[in-house]
């Protein structure tokens, strides 16, 4: 994998979020989707752990998964479990760090066909320093607008500790990101961000890897 770009990092610093292409391609891109399907259909099966986030729409009883935490202990996960200990994820987490990275925590994000919901506007944590910390999203399907992309304010990672986020989004501007798979969208901790529901009948799912240099005590 070659380095980011000046303009990428560019982006990354000024905005607190940039998109790298193409990072994962096929076969491996192919078998990461694989191994997503697998998981979710386990929970449609009926498999329920901690680890295995869901909601429950108002009137309805079945419950929709959005979130598999802790992605590298999960039985059927072993090729996200690689992703998490080494490859091109970390190499480009180094690149963008300038030094040693590691990855902290990795989860799948699932957005369900016809009836994923929003995530609300937040921040993933302010107890790192701009720059820092960053979130690498791994993107196994085409997202875009329609389908629940990703939603940033665009120099929000800058913003003091106690900024508050509705104010932060109201005062924008927001900026949609879109990504094709094999993409990574990369965020700063601190960037105000969220995400659309999806509508859609395509599914939006993406691995999401936290790296912070490797000298960098883990909250």
């Amino acid at each position: 994998m070659s380095a980011p770009t000046a303009e990428v990092l560019g982006q990354l610093w000024a905005d607190g979020f940039t998109v790298v292409p193409a990072v994962v391609t096929d076969p491996l891109l192919e078998r990461l989707r694989a191994e997503a399907d697998a998981l979710v259909a386990a929970f449609e099966d009926g498999h329920r752990s901690d680890d295995f986030w869901s909601f429950t729409r108002e009137g309805e009883s079945t419950p929709v998964l959005f979130r598999v935490h802790n992605l590298e202990r999960q039985p059927g996960a072993p090729l996200a479990a690689g992703l998490f200990a080494t490859g091109p994820l970390h190499h480009l987490a180094e690149s963008i760090l300038g030094c040693p990275a590691r990855a902290r925590v990795i989860a799948m994000i699932v957005k369900m066909p016809r009836v994923a919901a929003a995530v609300p506007w937040h921040r993933d944590r302010t107890d790192a320093e701009p720059g820092r910390a960053i979130n690498l999203s791994l993107f196994l399907d085409d997202s875009d607008a329609a389908n629940g992309c990703l939603e940033f304010v665009p120099g929000s990672h800058l913003l003091p500790d106690v900024a508050d986020v509705a104010q932060a989004r109201e005062a924008g501007p927001v900026l949609t990101v879109g990504a094709l798979a094999g993409d990574v969208a990369v965020h700063d901790v601190r960037a105000v961000h969220a995400s659309r529901p999806n509508p859609t009948e395509r599914p939006r799912r993406s691995l999401v890897i936290e790296f912070i240099p490797d000298t960098t005590e883990a909250p």
